[in-house]
């Protein structure tokens, strides 16, 4: 009796080392996921050569494909925040899908990331040589791109990396350093979407187009940080400005045609380190927010937990000598 109360009781040890190591360890656990749900969708895609998923090639395959490699981000996170935290803490995550009560000046700013390159476009039609409107779009493929738009990245996504990997990197890391990490761990992702046919990074593959695509990924992640840590943790606010920013060369290149490619790059990276200029001035790198720390959407790092060994040796050095007295 006592051997298999001492079993059991070993077992539910063991389960409670392991689930406090997936938990310490939840970040990398949760990237690791992600990495290996692409890696799968990538491999079969390349190897068997089937197409993303598009107006131009609407495969059954393709589309769960596409589905899988897209939501990647948000099924990794549900399932490290079901093991790690449990379902109060999963809740938490999903309720920043349905946060829309917050200033309307965060709606403005997101919705900015459309208008600002939509404007400075109207103008280089009038003065610059564009191909005008794409006369072969009808009303039916406006309205597929704009929702294929919004669920292919802004809806897929941002449950993943806003929702869930952004604030636990906050509470370890200023903002600027936590979305410079979010930053290549998303570009990463983006990788093997250069050599899957059918996707816009495959069609403009190049080592020039790969730089900007970095700088741009980089770009959109910390304006998007700066959303969500004064929207109230809103998914509904940085899923607008995902989507803004990603539809906008779709809306001004291909659709209106008031700018070519190269312009609309360069246009874009200009308004870019603006946006961020006056994110940095304004609002500052640990925080991008002038918020207390109680009304942000995630718990700082306090001094005491940024510098433990510092602090823990002065209690220590302390110790000593009073000893010595």
């Amino acid at each position: 009796m006592q051997r298999i109360c001492f079993k059991e009781s070993e077992n539910i040890s063991v389960r409670i080392m392991g689930k406090e190591f997936f938990r310490k360890y939840q970040l990398i656990w949760f990237v690791l996921i992600c990495y290996l749900m692409i890696a799968i969708v990538s491999i079969i895609q390349i190897v068997i050569g089937i197409p993303q998923f598009s107006r131009e090639s609407p495969t059954i395959s393709g589309f769960f494909l596409w589905f899988f490699y897209i939501f990647s981000p948000t099924f990794a996170a549900v399932i490290v925040t079901t093991i790690a935290e449990g379902k109060d803490s999963l809740r938490r995550l999903l309720k920043g899908y349905i946060i829309w009560r917050v200033n309307w000046v965060w709606y403005f700013a997101a919705f900015l990331l459309l208008l600002a390159p939509l404007l400075v476009g109207v103008v280089y039609f009038f003065i610059g040589d564009t191909p005008g409107i794409d006369q072969s779009l009808t009303v039916g493929s406006v309205v597929y791109l704009i929702g294929y738009g919004l669920v292919s990245g802004p809806v897929s996504e941002e449950g993943g990396w806003r929702g869930y990997m952004l604030p636990k990197l906050q509470e370890k890391f200023n903002a600027l350093i936590s979305s410079l990490i979010l930053g290549v761990i998303w570009f990463v992702w983006h990788i093997p979407l250069f050599f899957i046919k059918g996707s816009s990074q495959y069609e403009s593959r190049s080592l020039f187009f790969g730089i900007i695509y970095f700088i741009l990924v980089m770009s959109i992640g910390l304006i998007l940080t700066w959303l969500y840590n004064n929207a109230k943790g809103s998914l509904i606010i940085t899923i607008l400005g995902h989507f803004c920013f990603n539809f906008s060369s779709v809306l001004i290149v291909s659709i209106l045609g008031l700018m070519p490619t190269m312009v609309f790059n360069i246009v874009g990276g200009v308004l870019g380190v603006c946006y961020l200029l006056f994110i940095l001035l304004y609002a500052g790198y640990k925080r991008f927010s002038r918020k207390p720390d109680d009304e942000l959407p995630f718990t700082p790092p306090t001094k005491k937990e940024s510098e433990p060994e510092g602090i823990e040796a002065q209690e220590v050095f302390s110790s000593n000598k009073n000893t010595k007295n």
